[in-house]
């Protein structure tokens, strides 16, 4: 009974250890925007090893409304700060949260109304509001539950992807140097470039 206990661990490990990358399509029910995600590791494997306890770190690639993105996801929808990875023997690259694209915000609860200082010296209502819309912008990075990067560094690790065979990847604190996560390792197999095939990527 042991041994088949045993066997039966092995297999349930192996597969979740196994999981490879998958193409995922989506359609925003209030934007209509339409999104194709290159995820790893399927949703069996991922609640499997949340079952197990502690929090594990999962890397993607979308393509939203046009715009292309890397980024890194947890199966627990909570912030997930710098990242630090690297393709292979290539150099290593840091994503901020800050870098992070903001794709659904409102807008309008950026917008603080300063008329009542347009008569103090001194004040520049203009350089405030910039402010402050920045502010509610890293705001928004801080809260939202994954950290990506767009544009030429996501260009850079997806081409470095297509070429490579292992991605290594660390989770850092907001703005520290200190690690929060031990490294993980992403095999990069031919189920990765069907999946961007799928993603037209």
């Amino acid at each position: 009974m042991n041994k088949f206990y045993f066997s039966l661990m092995t297999i349930f490990l192996t597969g979740c250890a196994s999981t490879s990358w998958t193409a995922k399509n989506s359609v925003d029910e209030f934007t209509d925007k339409k999104s194709c995600k290159v995820v790893y590791g399927s949703d069996f494997g991922k609640g499997f090893s949340k079952g197990l306890g502690g929090i594990h770190y999962y890397p993607f690639i979308e393509k939203i409304d046009g715009e292309i993105i890397f980024g890194v996801h947890n199966d627990y929808n909570i912030p997930v700060g710098d990242v630090q990875l690297r393709i292979d023997n290539n150099k290593a690259i840091t994503i901020s949260y800050t870098e992070t694209p903001v794709f659904y915000s409102a807008s309008t609860a950026q917008k603080v109304d300063l008329s009542y200082m347009k008569n103090i010296d001194g004040i520049d209502q203009k350089a405030m509001q910039s402010t402050i819309d920045s502010t509610m912008k890293n705001v928004q990075k801080i809260s939202i539950p994954f950290t990506a990067t767009s544009g030429g560094k996501a260009n850079l690790i997806i081409e470095q992807m297509k070429k490579g065979s292992e991605l290594k990847m660390r989770i850092i604190g907001f703005g520290t140097n200190s690690t929060q996560s031990t490294s993980g390792k992403y095999i990069i197999d031919s189920q990765f470039k069907l999946a961007l095939e799928q993603c037209e990527i």
